[in-house]
């Protein structure tokens, strides 16, 4: 009988695949063709004597016969491009069972043993844990080694596909946009998910629904028009969902069995948090005639990418990273998430969207790191801006020695901007933009003003607001009552979290089921 190793494999640049064009049905179509891939492999890798410890998310992890691992890397190399003609995976396996060498012995002095400390230091309790690091290491050489990629020439004369831009358009479809079907020339790319589309509408909130006797009669979107249309404006969010320190985690598992069962943990918890959250924040809509204001676009172990109208991106992340820590727990310790959220036009490319929602994740895990918690951070853009990183657009927060946002923010804070949002979204919309306005003139200028409008509000709504700014501001300064503003000793500069929670609550205010008071 043949020995058994471990073979462990990684999509390559999913987010290109999936957000190659803008469109609904694309981007659906994309992640769908990428979970039938997952499918695939895994009854393919069992048909040839191989057991599966993980595979989800574009990742995978399985045990198989030593002398078939080559055969079975192949075939799923094969698998991958034959039903995208794109997308590739790169797979590495093990030379031999319990491959990683033992450390060296004997070395104290030069880099060396500079490196042996470092290794030392990273919590691998056990031969299972260092085997696969060891292999994620190869895996990610393998990564940034590799030299060819699918190709499919274009010709100078032909006519390009009217949605990615890039092949040769070869077949003529019936394509939605905003409820009106165009016919558009499409490449064999992009036509194959176009038709994997029509039968990929967020199955997993389905279920969820049937299983639950939720009463869901709401439909998913066509596209992104038709996913913002119940909003007040065409405002969309990309939420981008991650735990916490779970590679260290999974270092510190005993065997397959717990690696197994900790990730099936992670995928459980982390799916049944999204849809609880979803159908709380969203269930005035979906219990109405019309169409869901979010698309699921992929759900991959502790890893959620979401579209959603951007009133509701803000609860919809709150609530999910409380619902994940009370259900993905491994023993006495926490497990957090994060979460970044990009928002902009609905017109606004997919693909951008995506790579600043991944940026704003990075700048909230630092966070989570520093305070041991849950974190979340966002952008806005009202206009139209061709910008990946959130550095690049900053400047719109500073105004000499003020920095007019807290962001990022621990789950704590977090919870009491949203506070905040829910009262200052149904006070008139001129209030809203003449504080704003207020804020960029100075901290005393901002203050009297502020104060002044509080002045004329009744009594409750007075003490409420009042209230609120004296939790969102974490260090008050004794000069300034109310604490708009605090002095960030370590940056030099006057901060304030009420421009955040003004800008999330001219959100939240743009969807159907939140009533505004009338402009004064």
């Amino acid at each position: 009988m043949s020995e058994k190793i471990f073979l462990l494999g990684d999509v390559d640049a999913i987010k290109t695949y999936v957000f190659e064009a803008s469109g609904l049905p694309q981007i659906r179509g994309g992640s769908q063709r990428l979970m039938e891939c997952e499918d695939k492999v895994k009854t393919f890798v069992q048909q040839q004597g191989g057991k599966k410890i993980y595979c989800s998310g574009g990742g995978f992890l399985f045990e198989v016969p030593a002398d078939k691992a080559e055969a079975i890397k192949y075939g799923i190399e094969q698998f991958y491009f034959d039903h995208t003609l794109v997308a590739t995976v790169t797979v590495v396996y093990e030379d031999a069972p319990n491959a990683p060498p033992p450390m060296p012995e004997g070395i104290t002095d030069g880099w060396a043993g500079r490196l042996v400390k470092a290794h030392q230091q990273v919590a691998q309790t056990n031969e299972f844990a260092r085997r696969v690091a060891f292999l994620a290491a190869r895996l990610r050489e393998a990564k940034q080694q590799k030299r060819t990629a699918p190709f499919m020439e274009a010709f100078p004369f032909g006519q390009r596909c009217e949605l990615c831009g890039k092949r040769v358009a070869e077949q003529e479809v019936t394509y939605i946009n905003g409820g009106i079907f165009e016919h558009k020339r499409l490449c064999r790319v992009c036509c194959q998910r176009h038709e994997t589309s029509r039968e990929a509408r967020s199955g997993a909130f389905r279920s969820f629904a049937e299983n639950n006797e939720l009463p869901l009669k709401a439909q998913p979107a066509q596209d992104l028009n038709e996913l913002v249309e119940s909003a007040r404006r065409s405002y969309l969010a990309f939420l981008y969902a991650d735990g916490n320190n779970i590679g260290g985690l999974l270092q510190q598992v005993k065997n397959e069995l717990d690696f197994r069962a900790l990730s099936e943990t992670l995928r459980k918890g982390t799916e049944r948090a999204l849809l609880e959250a979803l159908w709380e924040v969203c269930k005035p809509v979906l219990e109405q005639e019309g169409t869901w204001p979010f698309e699921i676009i992929n759900i991959g172990g502790d890893d959620v990418t979401l579209l959603i109208q951007a009133g509701y991106a803000w609860d919809v992340a709150i609530t999910f990273l409380e619902k994940f820590q009370q259900y993905v727990r491994w023993g006495d310790q926490p497990i957090t998430a994060s979460v970044g959220i990009a928002i902009a036009d609905a017109k606004h490319p997919v693909r951008y969207l995506a790579a600043l929602a991944e940026n704003l994740l990075k700048q909230a895990k630092k966070t989570a790191k520093d305070c041991n918690t849950s974190a979340i951070d966002f952008l806005w853009l009202p206009n139209a801006i061709a910008v990946t990183k959130a550095e690049m657009v900053t400047d719109r927060y500073q105004r000499g020695d003020l920095k007019l946002t807290a962001r990022p923010y621990a789950l704590e804070q977090a919870l009491k901007v949203q506070k905040a949002v829910e009262i200052l979204s149904r006070w008139p919309r001129s209030l809203r933009h003449r504080w704003s306005e207020a804020l960029e003139q100075g901290v005393w200028s901002s203050l009297s003003l502020i104060l002044y409008d509080l002045a004329r509000r009744p009594r409750e709504q007075r003490e409420e607001i009042l209230e609120i700014l004296q939790r969102l501001c974490p260090h008050i300064s004794p000069q300034i009552n109310p604490p708009l503003w605090w002095l960030d000793q370590n940056h030099g500069c006057w901060r304030t979290a009420l421009l955040d929670a003004l800008e999330l609550a001219e959100l939240k205010a743009m969807r159907s089921d939140v009533q505004e008071e009338e402009d004064e």
